[in-house]
Protein backbone atom coordinates (compact mmCIF):
# COMPACT_ATOMS: atom_id res chain seq x y z
CA UNK A 1 0.00 0.00 0.00
CA UNK A 2 1.14 3.36 -0.62
CA UNK A 3 2.41 4.13 3.23
CA UNK A 4 4.50 0.86 2.80
CA UNK A 5 5.50 2.51 -0.57
CA UNK A 6 6.22 6.09 1.40
CA UNK A 7 8.57 3.98 4.51
CA UNK A 8 10.34 1.57 2.29
CA UNK A 9 11.57 4.86 -0.22
CA UNK A 10 12.25 6.55 2.94
CA UNK A 11 14.62 3.60 3.95
CA UNK A 12 16.47 3.13 0.53
CA UNK A 13 15.63 5.96 -2.18
CA UNK A 14 12.78 6.66 -4.93
CA UNK A 15 15.25 5.24 -8.12
CA UNK A 16 16.07 2.22 -5.97
CA UNK A 17 12.25 1.53 -4.96
CA UNK A 18 11.52 1.87 -8.98
CA UNK A 19 14.46 -0.08 -9.77
CA UNK A 20 13.19 -3.00 -7.65
CA UNK A 21 9.43 -2.96 -7.71
CA UNK A 22 8.44 -0.44 -10.27
CA UNK A 23 9.81 -2.06 -13.60
CA UNK A 24 12.08 0.56 -14.27
CA UNK A 25 15.21 -0.33 -15.36
CA UNK A 26 16.67 3.45 -16.45
CA UNK A 27 20.09 3.84 -14.83
CA UNK A 28 21.78 0.41 -15.85
CA UNK A 29 22.32 1.06 -19.56
CA UNK A 30 24.97 3.52 -21.05
CA UNK A 31 24.81 5.77 -18.57
CA UNK A 32 27.18 8.11 -18.02
CA UNK A 33 27.35 7.62 -13.72
CA UNK A 34 27.43 4.05 -12.94
CA UNK A 35 24.07 2.45 -11.71
CA UNK A 36 25.33 1.56 -8.72
CA UNK A 37 26.34 5.17 -7.84
CA UNK A 38 22.72 6.39 -9.19
CA UNK A 39 20.50 3.96 -7.26
CA UNK A 40 22.58 5.47 -4.12
CA UNK A 41 21.49 8.82 -4.65
CA UNK A 42 18.29 10.16 -2.70
CA UNK A 43 16.61 13.56 -3.61
CA UNK A 44 15.90 15.34 -0.47
CA UNK A 45 12.56 17.91 0.23
CA UNK A 46 14.23 21.19 -0.06
CA UNK A 47 13.73 23.79 2.89
CA UNK A 48 12.27 26.50 0.45
CA UNK A 49 10.94 26.47 -2.50
CA UNK A 50 9.03 29.09 -4.70
CA UNK A 51 9.27 30.27 -7.87
CA UNK A 52 10.99 27.21 -9.70
CA UNK A 53 13.38 27.85 -7.04
CA UNK A 54 14.53 24.63 -4.54
CA UNK A 55 16.72 25.41 -1.78
CA UNK A 56 18.21 22.61 0.14
CA UNK A 57 20.68 24.74 2.07
CA UNK A 58 20.88 28.37 3.98
CA UNK A 59 23.84 30.50 2.69
CA UNK A 60 26.66 29.95 5.18
CA UNK A 61 28.35 33.62 6.52
CA UNK A 62 31.82 32.45 5.19
CA UNK A 63 31.54 29.79 2.73
CA UNK A 64 32.37 29.72 -0.92
CA UNK A 65 29.41 28.95 -2.91
CA UNK A 66 29.33 28.77 -7.68
CA UNK A 67 26.27 28.95 -9.35
CA UNK A 68 26.29 27.27 -13.06
CA UNK A 69 24.03 28.50 -15.35
CA UNK A 70 22.39 26.86 -18.84
CA UNK A 71 20.44 29.05 -20.85
CA UNK A 72 17.45 28.22 -23.08
CA UNK A 73 15.55 30.11 -25.40
CA UNK A 74 12.42 30.60 -22.82
CA UNK A 75 9.59 28.87 -25.16
CA UNK A 76 8.73 25.79 -23.19
CA UNK A 77 10.63 23.27 -24.63
CA UNK A 78 14.39 23.34 -22.70
CA UNK A 79 14.79 24.51 -19.44
CA UNK A 80 16.59 27.38 -18.16
CA UNK A 81 18.42 26.29 -14.91
CA UNK A 82 21.41 27.12 -12.42
CA UNK A 83 22.67 24.69 -9.75
CA UNK A 84 24.53 26.31 -6.79
CA UNK A 85 27.38 24.40 -5.08
CA UNK A 86 28.85 24.71 -1.66
CA UNK A 87 32.79 24.45 -2.64
CA UNK A 88 34.23 25.38 1.28
CA UNK A 89 34.26 21.45 2.19
CA UNK A 90 35.00 18.37 0.92
CA UNK A 91 32.63 16.56 -0.71
CA UNK A 92 31.03 19.32 -2.93
CA UNK A 93 27.56 19.98 -2.13
CA UNK A 94 24.60 21.16 -4.43
CA UNK A 95 22.60 23.29 -2.06
CA UNK A 96 20.04 25.32 -4.79
CA UNK A 97 18.53 24.58 -8.36
CA UNK A 98 16.46 26.58 -10.51
CA UNK A 99 14.42 25.30 -13.27
CA UNK A 100 11.80 27.28 -15.90
CA UNK A 101 11.11 26.13 -19.26
CA UNK A 102 9.39 29.88 -20.26
CA UNK A 103 11.55 32.41 -18.82
CA UNK A 104 13.25 34.82 -21.39
CA UNK A 105 16.92 35.39 -20.96
CA UNK A 106 15.87 38.84 -20.69
CA UNK A 107 14.81 38.46 -17.22
CA UNK A 108 16.86 35.15 -16.55
CA UNK A 109 19.91 37.82 -15.66
CA UNK A 110 18.28 39.15 -12.85
CA UNK A 111 16.86 35.84 -11.24
CA UNK A 112 20.60 34.85 -11.36
CA UNK A 113 21.88 38.22 -9.38
CA UNK A 114 19.06 37.52 -6.70
CA UNK A 115 20.18 34.22 -5.63
CA UNK A 116 23.58 34.88 -6.73
CA UNK A 117 23.98 37.67 -4.12
CA UNK A 118 22.14 35.43 -1.62
CA UNK A 119 24.71 33.09 -1.39
CA UNK A 120 27.85 35.23 -0.63
CA UNK A 121 28.16 36.53 -4.21
CA UNK A 122 28.36 33.24 -5.73
CA UNK A 123 31.28 32.40 -8.82
CA UNK A 124 28.24 32.55 -11.16
CA UNK A 125 30.11 30.34 -14.40
CA UNK A 126 27.47 30.63 -17.31
CA UNK A 127 27.69 28.59 -20.63
CA UNK A 128 27.57 31.16 -23.54
CA UNK A 129 26.28 29.60 -26.66
CA UNK A 130 23.65 31.42 -28.36
CA UNK A 131 21.45 32.76 -25.51
CA UNK A 132 23.73 32.45 -22.75
CA UNK A 133 25.78 35.19 -24.49
CA UNK A 134 22.58 37.47 -24.01
CA UNK A 135 22.86 36.51 -20.30
CA UNK A 136 26.06 36.59 -19.82
CA UNK A 137 26.18 40.35 -21.14
CA UNK A 138 23.47 41.52 -19.04
CA UNK A 139 24.39 40.30 -16.37
CA UNK A 140 28.40 41.48 -16.50
CA UNK A 141 27.53 44.95 -18.05
CA UNK A 142 23.94 46.48 -17.49
CA UNK A 143 23.48 44.79 -13.79
CA UNK A 144 26.60 44.68 -13.61
CA UNK A 145 26.92 41.32 -10.69
CA UNK A 146 30.33 41.64 -9.33
CA UNK A 147 31.59 37.77 -9.83
CA UNK A 148 30.71 36.62 -13.36
CA UNK A 149 33.64 34.07 -14.71
CA UNK A 150 35.24 35.85 -17.32
CA UNK A 151 38.27 33.62 -19.63
CA UNK A 152 38.79 37.24 -21.59
CA UNK A 153 38.17 40.99 -21.33
CA UNK A 154 39.29 40.64 -24.96
CA UNK A 155 36.90 38.74 -26.66
CA UNK A 156 33.57 39.68 -27.27
CA UNK A 157 32.88 35.54 -26.31
CA UNK A 158 35.38 35.95 -23.28
CA UNK A 159 31.97 35.74 -20.50
CA UNK A 160 31.11 32.87 -19.42
CA UNK A 161 32.44 29.74 -21.08
CA UNK A 162 31.92 28.34 -24.49
CA UNK A 163 30.60 24.88 -24.56
CA UNK A 164 32.80 23.24 -26.68
CA UNK A 165 33.12 19.13 -27.21
CA UNK A 166 36.64 19.31 -25.33
CA UNK A 167 34.99 21.18 -22.21
CA UNK A 168 32.21 18.84 -22.64
CA UNK A 169 34.07 15.76 -22.87
CA UNK A 170 36.63 17.35 -19.52
CA UNK A 171 33.27 17.84 -17.56
CA UNK A 172 31.87 14.83 -18.36
CA UNK A 173 34.23 12.66 -17.50
CA UNK A 174 34.95 14.45 -14.06
CA UNK A 175 31.69 14.56 -13.38
CA UNK A 176 31.91 10.64 -13.46
CA UNK A 177 35.03 10.44 -11.32
CA UNK A 178 33.23 12.98 -8.68
CA UNK A 179 30.61 10.93 -8.27
CA UNK A 180 31.85 7.85 -7.96
CA UNK A 181 33.98 8.64 -5.90
CA UNK A 182 31.79 10.68 -3.14
CA UNK A 183 33.22 13.94 -3.77
CA UNK A 184 29.87 15.68 -5.11
CA UNK A 185 26.56 15.10 -3.80
CA UNK A 186 23.87 15.71 -5.57
CA UNK A 187 20.43 16.26 -3.41
CA UNK A 188 17.57 17.83 -6.21
CA UNK A 189 14.78 15.23 -7.30
CA UNK A 190 15.12 16.64 -11.20
CA UNK A 191 18.92 16.69 -11.29
CA UNK A 192 18.67 12.95 -10.35
CA UNK A 193 16.23 11.81 -12.46
CA UNK A 194 18.12 13.78 -15.50
CA UNK A 195 21.01 11.75 -14.38
CA UNK A 196 18.89 8.60 -15.03
CA UNK A 197 18.30 9.05 -18.28
CA UNK A 198 21.86 10.94 -19.47
CA UNK A 199 23.23 7.90 -21.48
CA UNK A 200 25.93 7.62 -24.24
CA UNK A 201 24.73 8.66 -27.17
CA UNK A 202 28.02 8.11 -30.26
CA UNK A 203 31.06 10.03 -28.64
CA UNK A 204 29.20 11.83 -26.05
CA UNK A 205 26.93 11.80 -23.76
CA UNK A 206 22.92 13.47 -23.68
CA UNK A 207 19.42 13.30 -22.80
CA UNK A 208 17.60 9.94 -23.74
CA UNK A 209 14.50 10.19 -25.93
CA UNK A 210 12.01 13.15 -24.76
CA UNK A 211 13.80 13.82 -21.41
CA UNK A 212 15.90 16.66 -20.77
CA UNK A 213 19.30 17.28 -19.43
CA UNK A 214 19.39 21.40 -18.61
CA UNK A 215 20.58 20.72 -14.74
CA UNK A 216 23.04 17.49 -15.92
CA UNK A 217 24.83 20.45 -17.99
CA UNK A 218 25.35 22.44 -14.64
CA UNK A 219 27.07 19.57 -13.07
CA UNK A 220 28.62 19.27 -16.36
CA UNK A 221 29.81 22.69 -16.52
CA UNK A 222 30.91 22.71 -12.86
CA UNK A 223 33.30 19.98 -12.99
CA UNK A 224 34.63 21.37 -15.79
CA UNK A 225 35.73 24.41 -14.10
CA UNK A 226 37.00 22.38 -10.94
CA UNK A 227 39.70 21.22 -12.96
CA UNK A 228 40.96 24.88 -14.05
CA UNK A 229 43.27 26.93 -12.33
CA UNK A 230 40.71 29.58 -11.50
CA UNK A 231 39.12 27.24 -9.31
CA UNK A 232 42.47 26.11 -7.67
CA UNK A 233 43.19 29.72 -6.97
CA UNK A 234 39.56 30.22 -5.40
CA UNK A 235 39.54 27.52 -3.09
CA UNK A 236 42.93 26.13 -2.34
CA UNK A 237 41.74 22.79 -3.79
CA UNK A 238 43.98 20.68 -6.09
CA UNK A 239 41.19 18.58 -8.03
CA UNK A 240 43.74 15.80 -8.82
CA UNK A 241 45.40 15.81 -4.61
CA UNK A 242 41.21 15.28 -3.77
CA UNK A 243 40.84 12.93 -5.76
CA UNK A 244 43.41 10.75 -5.82
CA UNK A 245 44.99 11.00 -1.99
CA UNK A 246 42.52 8.83 -0.34
CA UNK A 247 43.53 6.41 -3.48
CA UNK A 248 46.83 6.61 -2.85
CA UNK A 249 46.31 5.77 0.87
CA UNK A 250 44.69 2.90 0.10
CA UNK A 251 47.16 2.02 -1.68
CA UNK A 252 50.15 2.87 0.56
CA UNK A 253 48.20 1.40 3.67
CA UNK A 254 47.95 -2.35 2.04
CA UNK A 255 52.09 -2.38 0.86
CA UNK A 256 54.46 -4.79 3.29
CA UNK A 257 57.59 -3.75 3.45
CA UNK A 258 59.94 -6.60 1.57
CA UNK A 259 62.62 -6.37 4.79
CA UNK A 260 66.16 -6.41 4.24
CA UNK A 261 68.15 -8.54 1.89
CA UNK A 262 71.32 -10.08 2.78
CA UNK A 263 73.66 -9.79 -0.14
CA UNK A 264 77.17 -9.82 2.25
CA UNK A 265 77.51 -6.04 2.70
CA UNK A 266 77.32 -3.83 5.44
CA UNK A 267 74.42 -3.56 7.24
CA UNK A 268 73.55 0.49 9.08
CA UNK A 269 71.75 0.56 12.00
CA UNK A 270 69.06 2.73 10.50
CA UNK A 271 68.79 3.64 6.90
CA UNK A 272 65.82 5.94 5.00
CA UNK A 273 63.66 4.77 2.57
CA UNK A 274 60.44 6.54 0.87
CA UNK A 275 60.89 9.35 3.36
CA UNK A 276 60.36 6.66 6.46
CA UNK A 277 63.34 6.34 8.74
CA UNK A 278 64.16 2.25 9.33
CA UNK A 279 65.67 0.56 11.88
CA UNK A 280 67.49 -2.88 12.38
CA UNK A 281 66.42 -4.75 15.26
CA UNK A 282 67.93 -7.97 14.42
CA UNK A 283 69.99 -10.49 12.54
CA UNK A 284 69.05 -11.13 9.06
Amino acid sequence: DEKWKAQTIANTSELQFEQEFGNSFLGTGNTLISANCLLGLQGHDALWTRDNVHLYQEPKKDNTYIMTVDVARGRGQDYSTFSIFDVSEKPFKQVGIYRDNMISPLLFPDVIEKYGKMYNEALVVIENNDQGQIVCNSLHYDIEYPNVFTQSSVKSSGIGVMMTRKVKQIGCSTLKELMEENKLRVIDKFTINELVTFVGKGQSYEADGGNHDDLVMNLVLFSWFVTTPYFQSLTDIELKKMLYDEQQQMIDDDMVPFGIIDNGEHIPESYKEGGDMWTVVGDV
